[in-house]
């Protein structure tokens, strides 16, 4: 599975590595800035369910933590249907 969340749709962006060499930054190689997902346990529209949500999302959204139903926009919906049709498989 993709490291993305489940609720906002963030994912890992690109960037460079950079090193100090003689007074001057040097960029030396690309990299990888990887989303911080926690594993959290909520329940939505009345079922308990396990998804993997951004830390920025859950600082934000304390709520999401205590396992009350959710909110949801359009989008997040759509995202959230494919996760329960996979876990009811």
């Amino acid at each position: 599975m993709s490291r993305k969340c489940d609720l906002t749709g963030k994912k890992a962006q690109k960037g460079m590595r950079y090193s100090f060499l003689r007074a001057h930054y040097n960029p030396t190689a690309k990299r990888r800035f990887e989303v911080n997902l926690q594993t959290v346990r909520t329940t939505v529209n009345g079922r308990r369910v396990k998804l993997k949500i951004a830390a920025s999302t859950l600082k934000s959204n304390p709520e999401i933590r205590s396992g009350i139903t959710l909110p949801l926009k359009k989008k997040s919906r759509k995202r959230l249907k494919k996760v329960l049709a996979t876990l009811q498989s």
